[in-house]
């Protein structure tokens, strides 16, 4: 599955490990531990076949697209993007670690994870209660949670740049065993949902929900996490400049 330079899986190996070395600044807005951990699993993951194997997709054209260079990075940057996010999203609602699965092998968590990183700080008005309330997925008060409660088609035919995919294997079996029904996966959500305690529900609401301040909390978390993906390819960056200057004094015999 690998295609990579021997000089770019030594960066790959390190860049983790420089991580947690690299000095935070006071005002830091990324969590460098944090950040270390979460780049490392997708440094092991985005280029194992085993990994795609798992949501029983096509290794061989997951192989060749992972040829391009291009493709390799946009691959781990949307692993990082994703899985640092999730982490925030799990940490602020540690709870939701143990509210159980929407189906299984699908907990909630990530779906609460998805939709708060689609929703993004831009949408206003999600809608989510009422949808919820109405539990219909038609209603015309649901556009933005049809849109993003599943992938209304297979991942397995859409593989790529999917924050399920980088974050649940076992969430795209399930996903993949409805073809992706978006009205199967919403009403499982809604189930799941109306188990939680109030309290519980109303601070997934404060999340997924209408209004400037829900929609600041998910802006913030996406925040963090494009500045983590940033992180990422400085240290990475500094890494090989590093490597480079290191040949340059070895060739000059210093």
């Amino acid at each position: 599955m690998r295609n990579f330079t021997v000089k770019s899986l030594i960066t790959l190996l390190i860049t983790s490990s420089a991580l947690l070395l690299t000095p935070m600044k006071s005002d830091a807005q990324v969590n460098m531990t944090r950040l270390a951990q979460v780049a490392k699993s997708c440094q092991e993951d985005m280029f194992s076949s085993n990994y795609y194997k798992r949501m029983g997709f096509d290794t061989n054209s997951i192989n060749q697209y992972l040829r391009n260079s291009y493709n390799q990075e946009r691959a781990i940057t949307d692993c990082i993007s994703s899985r640092y996010h999730y982490s925030l999203v799990m940490t602020k609602y540690a709870w939701l670690d143990s509210t159980g699965e929407i189906l299984p092998g699908y907990p909630g968590s990530v779906l609460v994870g998805s939709l708060a990183n689609y929703f993004e700080g831009i949408y206003h008005t999600t809608s989510i209660l009422d949808c919820i309330a109405n539990q219909n997925l038609s209603s015309e008060k649901c556009p933005l949670v049809a849109t993003f409660i599943a992938n209304g088609t297979a991942f397995r035919g859409e593989w790529f740049y999917h924050y399920t995919v980088n974050v649940c294997p076992s969430c795209v079996v399930a996903h993949d065993e409805l073809l992706g029904s978006k009205k199967e996966i919403f009403k499982a959500f809604v189930q799941w949902f109306l188990t939680l305690e109030k309290t519980q529900r109303r601070e997934l609401i404060s999340l997924l929900g209408d209004g400037d301040e829900a929609s600041k909390l998910r802006l913030a978390i996406i925040s963090e996490s494009k500045a983590a993906v940033k992180k990422y390819w400085e240290v990475r960056q500094d890494i090989q400049e590093q490597e480079q200057e290191r040949r340059r004094q070895e060739i000059l015999g210093n």
